[in-house]
């Protein structure tokens, strides 16, 4: 073994860190046991002098530097168990060195090498108090370090309170680290709660504020509920109490940390019971606060439309309420237009499907009873319409005895017919496809009593119809491409294509603020009224649409003049030099308005073909205005010519000669088309006003015409997609409607087998039809878009008070004028009696002796499984017997024919009661769907409904209101339901008629 001797250098002994050093070297130099000992020892006494320099203990004299404290020949009994003598590997020696404490081999401060004050920093060490030297005369190094120092008090303020930013030196030694870490961390947990309540103030803050826009939106109305006024007011100071509290919490929590971090150097932890509390105390009552502003806000009308209660859900509430749920989402545009086309398939097919079955398995005269078919009919005349096509008119044949007039039918102008050869005897029932052969389908153009006229499809003008003939309703599939046509130019776009108003319309972009006071703004706030009757709702219904860029909706409840509205709307748009394009579903949405907008002289084109429209719209049509104008005179020439050409067709016997006509004809047919389209779009171009319908603004006539402002009518009666074929290249829209009246009828919806989608196509979940363009903007941006008429002119108050309270949070006001009207006090002479002088009359027939039926077919209706004529439809004769009744009671009291309507949901029962078109020729006869929108002075509707089950089927729809039928049962179909029937029966005159006094003449 070789044995090294201690360094004896006076340095080593002045100096721990050297000595340390020292003794590393000394021991991997294979120093002996004694020498290391006397080492280590020595140095143990240095660090017990330099704790305690005026308190050694004094069994410690000083010793001799260098002297050994072991002796040399000190025998030390090895541990084998500590041991650890090995070869080295180099010299081969071998070495016994015991196992080290590392602690006595620590050069840090000396303070640190208390028991208790393990932990210290450099700055705290300054405050011990100097020791005496070594007794070779030497400080130790800590404390020479410590008086090189400065001391605390000479020093500036600022400096001593900056000097706590710098980072603590300390012993890593136990749980140093892991203590001080916990700190910090616990500091960050402070932080994050600090942060959660600012951000909850400002959420908070903006809530409200957007809650508060929302409210002042709808309508225009005032907020008159003084509570919630004042809660919805409350979002600055609640915002401003959470930031408040966040404050607070970051200061508890830095308060904390320097806290615990002076207790931990101590050796000692607090434990802090008040900042606790008062965290505890502040989210108590933040917890309490927000309960009651969860319980004292009542729901906005918005809520009020997703929360529809269970027994008045449909298929169309039921999208209502999951697209609600979604608001302000945006919608994917490509999957918006694939999910229309799927639907709209679905739908095309449904149809097809329902109109192949009922002609494949029922006679015409069945078809005919049920208002889809006209036979016996002959051609008696035909001339040259629009684009050229042959319009035939078809009248009853005298030679089977019928009357001059056609029989009642459910034929309307727009339908879409085939006109065919009548099938007879045992070939009376066909397919469409071999109907098609040798006929021809067209659209019809005008119904009149005597005889219905069809304009007869390009390409089939050659078919000569000379023996009898029928008319059969068929599907419109011409709608259905110009939808589909959209919806794909929808799809195809990229995302760079889109308007500002498309990206508004499916949530990319959000309208453009609108002022809440418009009577104060500068271009809508002082108009020059056109009609000075409006009443305020009116007025501010069109600023509001006015001062609106992209989207602004009208909602017109029944009688609140929706059209009156709009047409003094569209005359402060021309006034503002702006091109207007008015669309609506149906003709005679759009008739309405040419009426009404006509004698302000102002210049309008009517799209359409002039046999579809009312008589008193027809010179504004564009058919007359070619005719009528210097562009259409070439164009009136040809068409006559044409016309005579036609006519000659039959004097013709001749193969070769007919040939030869129906040549020239082609040739004047292509040169009138040409000449027409130029006419046309010089019309076009110069009309400020262009009226058509959905799918007509999808002609070839708009399809290069720029509008400043798109106008929908009825926009909650018409298809999304129908209301798309106007918008696709729109700058700006207002709809007009009723969301809560009756949506479009969609048969896919409603029938018992579904046509099969597409394969590969999928329909987003809860997709429906029935949700309108109307339904979704609302859903999607709220009522701050749309702004509501509540002055009603068309009920009697308690006629009105019903569906206002239950459906318009009951907005509506009657009018003077109509707010106690009775038929007693029409215009002409009506006598007072019982049944003239009451609003609402209600004729109970629970009791059992007005039973519902299911309509069976006629005779030849095939085995049972097959279609059935009016599905799943129901009739009550005697409840007809009833209606007749109280009809005739009307008339004798001399209320005119013409101002009685008789509704009913049911078309079978529309069936039962059409021999009262026969006694009272003036009356209208329609179901509720077809009936909504019209106006009468007296109006009775038969429920039908009446069954020991309580089943009311679709009248359970909160959106139909009824009047006459059976109570008991009834009032089991829903809650809203029974409401009415109380209503009824605290506000109407109920009668219960005998069953016995009834006839059935």
């Amino acid at each position: 073994m070789v044995e090294t001797a201690p360094e004896a250098d006076a340095n080593t002994h002045n100096n721990a860190p050297a000595r340390s050093s020292s003794i590393g070297f000394n021991m991997g130099r294979h120093s002996s046991s004694n020498t290391r000992i006397n080492e280590i020892l020595e140095n143990a006494r240095e660090r017990a002098q330099s704790m305690a320099p005026t308190a050694s203990p004094t069994n410690l004299s000083p010793m001799p530097a260098g002297s050994p404290i072991l002796p040399p020949n000190s025998a030390l009994k090895a541990n084998p168990a500590n041991d650890d003598s090995s070869a080295d590997e180099a010299t081969g020696f071998i070495s016994h060195t015991p196992p080290l404490n590392y602690s006595s081999l620590n050069v840090t401060s000396a303070a640190t090498s208390g028991p208790r004050a393990r932990k210290t920093s450099t700055r705290s060490s300054r405050q011990i108090p100097p020791s005496r030297p070594n007794s070779n005369g030497a400080v130790p190094s800590s404390q020479a370090n410590q008086q090189d120092e400065p001391d605390d008090e000479g020093q500036p303020w600022w400096k001593a309170q900056a000097e706590k930013f710098h980072s603590i030196e300390l012993e890593n030694k136990g749980s140093v680290a892991r203590d001080h870490l916990a700190i910090e961390r616990t500091f960050l947990a402070w932080l994050r709660t600090s942060l959660s309540f600012a951000s909850i103030g400002i959420a908070v803050t903006q809530l409200f504020r957007l809650n508060t826009s929302l409210e002042s939106g709808n309508d225009g109305d005032k907020i008159s509920d003084r509570n919630a006024a004042t809660l919805r007011h409350m979002g600055k100071p609640l915002g401003t109490t959470f930031l408040g509290i966040s404050i607070l919490v970051l200061f508890l929590g830095y308060k904390r940390y320097f806290q615990s971090q002076q207790y931990v150097i101590k050796g000692k932890f607090p434990a802090s019971r008040g900042t606790i509390m008062i965290v505890a105390f502040v989210a108590l009552a933040i917890m309490i606060a927000s309960l009651v502003v969860v319980i004292a806000i009542h729901p906005s009308e918005h809520e009020l439309l997703v929360n529809v209660p269970a027994p008045f859900e449909n298929n169309r509430t039921i999208v209502q309420k999951s697209i609600m749920a979604s608001k302000l989402k945006p919608v994917d545009i490509p999957t918006f237009a694939t999910t229309q086309l799927a639907l709209l398939d679905q739908e095309l097919q449904t149809e097809i499907n329902e109109t192949s079955d009922l002609i494949s398995n029922h006679s015409p005269t069945a078809l005919q009873r049920a208002g889809i078919a006209l036979t016996n009919l002959v051609v008696s005349g035909q001339r040259t319409g629009l684009g050229g096509r042959i319009v035939v008119e078809l009248s009853p044949d005298a030679a089977t005895g019928s009357a001059d007039e056609l029989p009642e039918h459910g034929l309307r102008t727009g339908d879409i017919v085939l006109v065919a050869e009548q099938p007879a005897g045992s070939a009376k029932k066909r397919e469409v496809k071999d109907l098609e052969k040798k006929g021809a389908r067209g659209v019809v153009t005008k119904v009149r009593r005597e005889w219905v006229s069809v304009a007869i499809d390009e390409g089939k003008e050659e078919v000569a119809f000379t023996g009898r003939v029928w008319a059969v309703k068929l599907a419109d599939e011409v709608t259905y491409k110009r939808m589909n046509w959209t919806m794909e130019k929808l799809n195809k776009m990229d995302e760079s294509e889109y308007s500002s108003l498309t990206r508004v319309l499916f949530g990319l972009s959000s309208p453009s603020p609108v002022a809440t006071d418009l009577t104060k703004d500068e271009s809508v706030g002082n108009l020059d009224w056109f009609d000075p009757t409006l009443n305020d709702s009116q007025k501010d219904a069109i600023r509001f649409a006015l001062a609106s860029r992209e989207v602004a909706l009208i909602h017109g409840p029944p009688g609140t003049g929706k059209t009156h509205t709009l047409i003094e709307l569209i005359l402060q748009m021309i006034k503002l030099e702006q091109r207007i394009l008015v669309c609506g579903p149906s003709n005679i949405s759009v008739d309405n308005v040419v009426e009404r907008l006509a004698p302000h002289k102002v210049p309008i084109l009517r799209l359409g073909h002039p046999a579809r429209l009312l008589p008193s719209v027809v010179d504004h049509s564009l058919d007359v205005l070619t005719q009528t104008s210097e562009a259409g005179t070439i164009v009136k020439d040809i068409r006559s010519e044409m016309d005579t050409k036609q006519a000659s067709i039959k004097k013709t016997k001749s193969g070769k000669e007919r040939k030869a006509i129906y040549n020239d004809l082609k040739e004047l047919r292509k040169e009138f088309r040409e000449r027409e389209r130029r006419c046309v779009s010089t019309l076009i171009g110069g009309s400020k006003v262009v009226l058509a319908t959905l799918h007509g603004a999808g002609g070839y006539q708009l399809r290069n015409e720029e509008f400043d402002v798109v106008i929908i009518d009825e926009a909650s009666q018409a298809l999304e997609a129908q209301c798309w074929v106007p918008l696709v290249s729109a700058k700006k829209v207002v709809c007009a409607g009723d969301h809560l009246q009756l949506p479009p009828t969609i048969k896919s919806t409603n029938t018992k087998v579904k046509a099969p989608v597409k394969e590969g196509v999928k329909i987003t979940k809860g997709a429906t039809l029935e949700v309108t363009l109307f339904d979704r903007l609302l859903a999607l941006h709220g009522p701050s878009i749309k702004r509501m008429l509540t002055t009603q002119y068309r009920m009697h108050e308690s006629i009105m008070r019903f569906p206002s309270d239950e459906l318009y949070d009951s907005k509506l006001i009657a009018a003077d004028a109509v707010k106690h009207r009775l038929l007693k006090d029409l215009e002409y002479e009506v006598e007072d009696n019982e049944d003239t002088s009451e609003p609402v009359i209600f004729i109970d027939t629970q009791g059992g002796d007005f039973p519902e039926k299911n309509e069976e077919d006629d005779k030849d209706t095939p085995k049972k499984g097959k279609a059935s004529l009016h599905g799943d439809s129901k009739s009550n004769e005697m409840e007809a017997a009833l209606v007749q009744q109280h009809v005739k009671q009307l008339v004798a009291a001399g209320v005119r024919p013409e101002d009685i309507a008789v509704v009913t949901p049911y078309n079978a029962q529309l069936a039962v009661l059409a021999p009262l078109k026969d006694k009272f020729p003036g009356i209208e006869l329609g179901s509720v769907d077809g009936f909504q929108g019209r106006e009468k002075e007296a109006v009775i509707v038969s429920l039908v409904r009446s069954n020991s089950e309580g089943e009311v089927g679709f009248l359970g729809e909160r959106r139909r209101l009824n009047v006459i039928g059976d109570s008991e049962t009834v009032q089991k179909g829903s809650s809203f339901l029974k409401k009415w029937m109380q209503y009824l029966e605290d506000n109407a005159d109920l009668r219960y008629p005998d069953a016995s006094s009834l006839t059935h003449d």
